[in-house]
This record gives structure tokens, C-alpha cells and sequence, in this order.
């Protein structure tokens, strides 16, 4: 009878630690008990190894990969282009345009070596096949203004199409250093975007704070001289004449109609003449603009900005600093145009403020010969 008990008792032993060995098997695959943690590599709330749900700027909920399993990401456009390479150029997967050895000379290290996938700036299109076949992993679209309905069912189409997760961001110029936040997280950029933000926010307070001591009266006219022979130019409803209206100037062409989407509306010279405007920039030759022909050309020698040399080329490598593509290279036009009109009350260095900037979103180093080049006759030094 003792033997009968010791048998019970030592196989009612082997059921426990059977058991017990069971439970720490399943625990290391799901957890002890049926409980599921609900959490993948990436924190993610759906479970997903490796992923997460995140919201993009455009109110939608979006599966992404985790930060840090992140290799190629893919933005649509060169307003957001402008935004990787300040944030995180590695992870560029593609371009959307091929790029002059001029621009080059100013982009992140490997750029030329990029994959073309297109671009849906310009009403361009976007190559699906190229897109998947580089294995994006994640691609991103930057709107240049606020977020539309047909933004967000472009990004619904083009994720069902290609299978990729598509994320939407608000890049209008009031929200650039919120982008720079949004897409920090994104990415697992924090710190660098925080650097950025705080940049953008600090430059345009002080430039914002210094136009506001000048007079309404004491405004200096200009006129944005685009198209090959500088008849076309920007209302100010248009968003690519933001960086002159920030920086306080008197936009002569304040209240002619806006030339459809792409801006670039038609005057006549006859017009250019009557508004007499006290400054011109004006677009260079290499961005399909008249540069500086105007002070050469007799038809001009009447207004004011020609009879006193006030026509300045805006610098544009590797990318406009005034307009296109409208993104954060406006804030160093910005400071450009402010320090231009009003040197007295927005008083900067801009070959210091040239080389910083151009360290900080493209991450290169600028030497002073460079960035005077880049300034042209705008400085005076």
C-alpha cells in the first residue's frame, strides 16, 4: 500500500513539473495563462512585428514599420525630399527628378546614385513598378499646403496599389517646424528634428519681429521677376510669394490674378514700368528666368530697381531660396529678403547664417568664398 502511495505521489510530482515546464514553453511564445501583449518589435497596437499605427498629418491611421527597422523610405515630392535629406538622407530610396552637377555640389553625399522613381510635383506621375521593385518600405507624401481631400484619397490609392503604407504630412510654410516634429517620430529623428524645428521657429520670430517695426509706409516695393523674360510673377494669395510678404516687402504685384495652380502669373512691362517697384529678384537663368538681363536692357532702365542696381538674383543651389519646391529652404530666403529690404532692423551676418544653414538641412560644409558666391551682389561686404 506505502508502494501504491509512492507511486501516486511521485507521478502526481511529474504531472506538476510537466506542467510547469509547459507553461514556461508557451509563456516565451505568447505568455503564460492566454494572455497576448499585443505589442510586435515596434510597439505596435495591431500586433504586427516590426510595425506600428501611427496617425498621419492628415487625421489617417496608417500601419507603418517601426523606426528602427526602417532602410528606404521614399517621399513624393521635392518639398519632401528637402525633408529627408535634412532629417535622415540614408534612408533615401529614390529621387524624383535628376539633379545638375550644380545642385549636386550642395546635396548629400550619394544622391546622384539614387534610383529616378518620379514625382507627383508639377502633376507629374509617380513610377509604381520602380517604387516597389526598390523595396520601399514606407513612402511620404509633404503637401506644400494645407492637407485636401484629394491628398488624402491619393495616398488611400496609391497604398492599395503598390501595397506600401503611405503616410501624409501638412507642409505649408506656417507648419514647416511642425512637420519637422511629425516626421521626427516618424522616423526615429527626434533629436535632429527638434534641431531643425527650434531653427525654423527662432528665425522666423526674429524676422517676423523685426518687419513689424517698419511703417506700413516705409515698406519697400518689389517685384518677383519669373519666366524667361521676367513678365511673370506672384499675387499674394499665391503660396510662392510667402517668403517676400514674411519678410515685409510691398509685393507690387499684390492684387493681380493668380496664374492657376502653378502660379507664375502674366504682366506686361508696360505694368512692371507704372509700378516702379524700389527691388527686384528675380529667378537666374539655370531656373529658366531672366537673372540679372534687366539691368543690361534699355527697356527696363526706367524703374527704379534697374537706375539703382537693386536687382538680385536668387540663389537657388542646390534649391530655390524663395520658391520652388516650397519647402524649408524659404527660411533662409526669408532672411535673405528681410536683411535685403530692412538691413537696419533685421541686422544678420548672412554668410555666417548661409553656411549654418546649409550645414544643418543639407549637411554640407560651406566655405566662405562659397557662400558669398551663393549671396552674388546681395552682399555687400
Amino acid at each position: 500500500m506505502k508502494d501504491g502511495l509512492k507511486a501516486r505521489r511521485a507521478a502526481g510530482l511529474l504531472s506538476i513539473v510537466v506542467a510547469l515546464l509547459l507553461c514556461v514553453s508557451l509563456t516565451q511564445l505568447s505568455g503564460c495563462g492566454g494572455a497576448d501583449s499585443g505589442q510586435g518589435t515596434g510597439d505596435s497596437a495591431s500586433g504586427q512585428a516590426g510595425s506600428r499605427v501611427i496617425t498621419d498629418g492628415a487625421g489617417r491611421q496608417v500601419t507603418v514599420p517601426a523606426a528602427t527597422d526602417l532602410k528606404k523610405v521614399f517621399f513624393t515630392s521635392a518639398t519632401g525630399e528637402i525633408y529627408l535629406d535634412s532629417l535622415a538622407p540614408e534612408l533615401a530610396a529614390g529621387r524624383g527628378e535628376d539633379y545638375t552637377a550644380d545642385q549636386l555640389a550642395y546635396l548629400p553625399a550619394g544622391v546622384d546614385k539614387l534610383p529616378n522613381l518620379g514625382t507627383i510635383s508639377g502633376g507629374k506621375q509617380l513610377n509604381q513598378e520602380a517604387i516597389v521593385a526598390a523595396g520601399v518600405q514606407l513612402i511620404i507624401d509633404v503637401s506644400a499646403q494645407a492637407i485636401s481631400d484629394s491628398d488624402k484619397t491619393q495616398a488611400d490609392d496609391l497604398q492599395q496599389q503598390t501595397g506600401i503604407p503611405v503616410a501624409v504630412y501638412d507642409g505649408e510654410f506656417a507648419k514647416i517646424a511642425q512637420c519637422y516634429t511629425e516626421l521626427g517620430s516618424l522616423l526615429g529623428r527626434e533629436q535632429q528634428a527638434k534641431t531643425l524645428a527650434d531653427y525654423v521657429t527662432s528665425r522666423l520670430d526674429a524676422v517676423e519681429k523685426a518687419v513689424a517695426t517698419v511703417p506700413t509706409d516705409k515698406k519697400v516695393s518689389l517685384y518677383y521677376a519669373e519666366g524667361s523674360k521676367g513678365l511673370e510673377t506672384e499675387p499674394d494669395n499665391s503660396m510662392h510669394a510667402l517668403t517676400f510678404l514674411t519678410a515685409g516687402a510691398a509685393n507690387v504685384a499684390s492684387n493681380i490674378p493668380l496664374g492657376g495652380n502653378k502660379g507664375m502669373s502674366p504682366v506686361n512691362l508696360e505694368q512692371v514700368i507704372k509700378w516702379n517697384p524700389s527691388v527686384i529678384i528675380s529667378t537666374s537663368n539655370a531656373a529658366g528666368g531672366p537673372g540679372n538681363a534687366m539691368l543690361k536692357d534699355a527697356d527696363w532702365a526706367s524703374i527704379s530697381a534697374v537706375k539703382s542696381g537693386r536687382v538680385y538674383v536668387m540663389p537657388d543651389a542646390p534649391f530655390s531660396w524663395c520658391d520652388r519646391p516650397p519647402a524649408v529652404n524659404r527660411i533662409l530666403g526669408v532672411q535673405w529678403v528681410a536683411n535685403l529690404l530692412y538691413p537696419k532692423a533685421y541686422k544678420v551676418d548672412m554668410v555666417k547664417e548661409t553656411i549654418d544653414f546649409y550645414k544643418a538641412f543639407y549637411h554640407v560644409d560651406l566655405s566662405e568664398a562659397k557662400a558669398k558666391a551663393l549671396l552674388g551682389n546681395s552682399y555687400q561686404g
